[in-house]
Formats: C-alpha cells, structure tokens, sequence
C-alpha cells in the first residue's frame, strides 16, 4: 500500500434524492469486458446512456481497463480504481519507460506529440506515498474514449515521471483529484465527465468483480440485476469532517461463521471502511482481525505486510460476514485463501490470507471484499448500494440508472443507518498486496520528495504493446478476470493508485 499526507479535501457533489434505475431497450450504460493479461517480467520484483469498456485484472493486484487518448486515438490500459479520482498515463520518455528494458510496452504510453487535440493545462500532478514517490507530471486535456463513449477535452495527468509501468484512472469523487485537493484547481473526472457529455444519466456505476478466477464487470450510469442475489440496500456515504471525499460507508459488525456456530465482533465499531478496488485485500484494525486469525489459524508476517493460512483452510466450512447497519455480504473462506500464492518464507503448505491489518486511518474493503458483493456506487446521491454477488450471473438484466428521487427498483433504503463513523483519514486510500515488501499506507500529496518537471515535452512513439480496443459491442459489461500470481512489486493508490 502506498502512502503519503492526508490532505483536507472539498464537497464533492450536492447531495440530492437516491438513484433512479429505468429499464429501456436502449439503456444509457457503458459496460466494460475484461481479460486476464501477463504483467512484464520485470514487475515481478496491480440513444443508450450505458457505457461499456474493457477491463483487465493483472496478477491478482488490479482491474485495468482499454482506453484511447489523444486524435488519433492511441491505446492505453489504465488500472480502474474506485479509491482514487484522477486519470493519469505514462508518455515514452518518462523516467520509468524510456528505458531499454520497455517495462511499459504492455500497458501502453501516451505520445503528446502524436495528437492534434492536446492541450497543456499550467499546473502539475504530483503523488507522493508512504513508499515514496510514485508519479509527477502536467495536467492536460484531450480526447478520451471508453468503451465507445467519447469525451472531448476531458482532463488527465501525463507523467514524465513515473515508477510504475501502468496509469491510474480513479473514478471516485471529482473532488478528490490531486487538482482539486492540493490546488484548489476543480474539474469533471471521468464519472462526472461521462454524466455531462450524456453517454450516462448520473454519476454512478456498479462494480461485480465475480469469483477469484472468474469474470466481472463494471457497468457506468447502470446496473446488471443478474449479478447479484436478493436486493440491493442502500446506505448513506460516510463524511469525513463534513465532506464527500472517499467511498465510504459504515462498518457495524463481523462475524465468523460455520455449521456449528458464529462468532460476532464489534470492537471498535462502527468503523469508517472503503470499497477500494484498486487493494488487493481486506484490510481492518488488529483488534478485528486478530481473533479471526485465531480461529482460521492465520498468521500476519509483517515482513511481507500479508497473512499466511494453510492451504487446506480453502475449503474449510466458514463464512466472513459484513454487516453495514443490517445489510450484509458474506465472504466463504474459499475467496480469502489464495490457493498457490505463498511468500518465501512461508511454511510449507500455506497460502495468502485476504486479510490484514490496516494501517492508522486506512480501513478498506478490496478485492477479497469485492468479490463477494455487488456495488453501486452512487456519487450524485452519496450513496452506496450494496447485494451478496452470485457468481453465476445468468442472462444480463441490465437498467439505466437514471435521475431523481426515486429509490433503486427493487432496492431498499436501510432504515436508521449509521451515517458517521471514524477510522479512516482525511483522504480515500487503496492498497494493493505487495508481495516481498511491507504494504504501507496509500494517500496522495500535492508535495512530495520529488517534483516533476512537468513541460510537457514528451516525445518518442507510442507504444502498441497495452490495449488493444477501447470499446466493445452492444451493452457487454466490462468482463474482469483474475491472472494465475501476485506481482511482487509495491502497488496501492490514495489519490492515485500505484499499479
């Protein structure tokens, strides 16, 4: 997990009525397929108004997602992450890519002097973490596309310098962008950007990541009703100081549980956590996790800032189960162990744990969460929706989210739900599992370090190695899969996920 100053941020949006969901023929909704793909060697050292992109899970760390930038259009892949708000993209010269090693030919970069649309904005991104420096260079505007949908002008980061071969396209509250929070500088990032160029209705979008090894989607301005089971519940956004700055909503209880018996515990609850896609685990204070561990016989090795359980534990009968104010998910232990990753040091037969420790205000939900719930992520409202996922999916059943102040269809508003809570800090933060290196806490500083010298004089040619489409047909979800090993490089994001 990386880290860095927590950072006062701004309201990100009004808040109004809860989502409207409206079932047409043509519904506006961008849906995104995903692939498993190889990360580089060299890391293993993360009228329809629906739109739909492809999306990527690489090596058990990240979602990435296709996307074009610049006239013509240049394929680029960018991790998708709920726990951050910027866009960011790696141009050929910068100090991580120019070199002969080609570390960012699979994801892709972003030549400026190939696009005729580009402009050079007069202020810079700079995201600075608890593992150090990650990436710094100017804001822009160009031309950007996903999943069929095109928003002229939209405004990103290009870096120059960078210590990751893939960007970040962060799709939390506008408000939160390095711009808005270090320079007061705001602007529409990619959920509000699709809602004004109307290839969506609202600012909102569901996530369903699907089993360990199996295939998601993202689903901009809708949702797919045959991804999950039951109804969705909705609950209020927790503020952090008074503002909407994170996707966070309250925890109030978790419980083990298996044919015999439950175990509930509720130290230190309720606790502010984040639906972060872009951790790779569960990460929760000690004094919650600690008897869990107890129970499962799991191990936390601070060395590798991961837990090691034995393998055997796959198919143990417990569940892990999350309660938000009486809205529950259910995580079975066959989804927290991951059959075949182990550290070096780990004994024989054990695996990784999906659970950890947090640090000090950096309470999330990730990936090993995820996979077991369905989430809608409602930024005009300040609101989440939260269903158990079922991984068989069956045929799509996919409704706009519209606007106005009808509830979700099918949905229901948890009576009396806890609507503050504390644990987390000041700005949104993501972690990806680090494998080799102690994960740290994620969060972005418009100071740092390092500073970018950010002229804007990228040259060279683009890469072709990244993505290969940034669109796909008809309204097909963005498909998310899961690669066979974790990367072992350092990976996490708070204002920007590092990947």
């Amino acid at each position: 997990m990386w880290g860095a100053s927590i950072l006062p941020l701004t309201l990100a949006l009004p808040c109004v009525s809860a989502i409207t969901l409206h079932r047409r023929d043509d519904p506006a909704v961008l849906g995104l397929p995903i692939a498993r793909r190889e990360a580089t060697p060299k890391l293993q050292k993360r009228s329809s108004d629906v739109v739909s992109t492809s999306l990527y899970n690489n090596l058990n760390e990240y979602y990435s997602v296709n996307i074009t930038v610049g006239t013509p259009g240049q394929n680029v892949s960018v991790a998708i992450d709920t726990g951050s708000s910027d866009l960011w993209v790696n141009v050929p010269n910068s100090t991580y890519c120019s070199g002969d090693d080609d570390l960012c030919a699979s994801a892709g970069t972003f030549d400026i002097s190939k696009s005729s649309t580009f402009k050079l904005l007069d202020y810079d991104m700079n995201a600075t973490y608890v593992s150090g420096f990650l990436a710094a260079g100017p804001y822009v505007t160009d031309t950007l596309e996903i999943g069929g949908a095109t928003v002229k002008d939209f405004e990103f980061a290009v870096a120059e310098q960078s210590y990751n071969n893939i960007g970040i396209i962060g799709i939390g509250y506008s408000a939160s962008t390095d711009a808005a929070s270090a320079l007061g500088k705001d602007y529409d990032n990619l959920p509000v950007a699709l809602a004004k160029s109307g290839a969506i209705k609202s600012a909102a979008y569901s996530l369903w990541l699907n089993k360990f090894d199996g295939t998601g989607n993202i689903l901009f301005g809708g949702v797919n009703k045959a991804k999950y089971q039951g109804e969705l519940q909705t609950l209020p956004i927790v503020q952090n100081q008074g503002k909407y700055t994170s996707l966070t909503i309250a925890l109030t209880e978790l419980s083990l549980k298996n044919s015999s018996e439950t175990k509930s515990y509720t130290t230190g609850l309720p606790l502010a956590v984040t639906l972060d896609s872009g951790t790779t685990f569960t990460m929760l204070p000690k004094d919650l996790v600690d008897p869990i561990y107890k129970i499962v016989g799991a191990t936390y090795d601070s060395k590798y800032g991961a837990a090691s359980i034995s393998c055997d534990m796959h198919s143990a009968d417990y569940n892990l189960t999350y309660s938000f104010s009486g809205a529950t998910v259910s995580v079975p232990l066959s989804e927290l162990v991951y059959l075949n990753y182990a550290e070096p040091d780990f004994a024989k037969g054990d695996c990784i744990f999906g659970l950890v420790y947090s640090e000090s205000g950096a309470n999330l939900l990730g990936d090993s969460f995820l996979r077991s719930a369905y989430v809608v992520y409602d930024l005009d409202n300040n609101e989440i929706s939260i269903a158990q996922t079922d991984y068989d999916g069956g045929d799509d059943d996919i409704v706009e989210i519209g606007t106005g102040t009808a509830a979700v269809p099918g949905a229901t508003l948890v009576a009396s739900a806890v609507s503050s809570a504390t644990g987390n800090g000041a700005v949104q933060t993501t972690a990806v599992y680090s494998s080799g290196a102690t994960a740290a806490t994620v969060t972005a500083s418009a100071t740092g370090t390092e500073t970018g010298s950010a002229t804007g004089s990228a040259t060279g040619s683009a890469e072709s190695g990244g993505a290969t489409s940034a669109s796909s047909s008809g309204l097909g979800a963005l498909a998310t899969s899961m690669p066979n090993h974790l990367l072992s490089g350092v990976l996490g994001a708070g204002l920007l996920l590092a990947l």
